[in-house]
């Protein structure tokens, strides 16, 4: 993971709930309903950040957090004292190279990690390692207007977002055709829509 990337997110884990938290709210709570967590299932947070989402998962499901930035993680470990979650486990770890051994996890949710980091394709096929075989992962992450026109102007400012922290232009179609990964459900999320949300079943081993 880029040590830029690393200071940026360093950076943001003080504002990033009161800004980021409320802009990506609806999303986070879209997410939550799509994955249809059972008590029963082992889930696993890639790019846990702050930890906003972690109360919303029921007590008897196990849930394991990683994130690239320890700044991020020391507030989500505040999150999980304060709400006394016990379920939880969080760990400073590189989406790109997880430690998890195969087939770990029953569903696996990266919510704006696939464009910040330096190789989507290499994080990607790590998600479906660590990912039970017939598992669920879910990608949600910003991928712009509809519009052509703002389109071509977000593709234009995309080394400058990257630099913010804020991700790159990818196609995010292709990049799950490559990892022989289908969409079964999606959802535009978040303002404008400008967010998708997509639910895949883990049907191959990585590539």
């Amino acid at each position: 993971m880029s040590e830029h990337i690393k200071k940026v997110y360093s950076f943001y884990s003080w504002v990033y709930d009161a800004f980021f938290g409320k802009i990506f709210e609806h999303g986070r709570f879209v997410a939550f309903h799509m994955m249809d967590v059972k008590p029963s299932d082992t889930i696993l947070e890639v790019g846990v950040g702050t930890g906003l989402s972690l109360p919303l998962y029921p007590r008897e499901t196990k849930v394991i957090g990683i994130d690239i930035s320890q700044e991020m993680l020391e507030k989500a470990d505040m999150k999980k004292k304060y709400y006394n979650l016990t379920n939880v486990e969080l760990y400073n770890m590189d989406a790109s190279s997880m430690t998890f051994a195969d087939n770990t996890f029953n569903k696996v949710i990266a919510s704006h990690v696939i464009t910040v980091v330096p190789d989507p394709f290499r994080t990607l096929n790590e998600i479906k390692r660590v990912c039970k075989e017939g598992g669920e992962i879910f990608i949600l992450n910003y991928t712009g207007c509809n519009n052509k026109i703002v389109s071509g102007f977000e593709k234009f400012i995309s080394p400058f977002r990257y630099k913010m922290g804020l991700g790159k232009h990818i196609d995010l179609d292709e990049l799950l055709r490559n990892a022989h990964l289908s969409i079964t459900n999606e959802r535009r999320v978040n303002f404008l829509e400008m967010c998708r949300l997509v639910e895949c079943k883990n049907n191959s081993v990585s590539t």
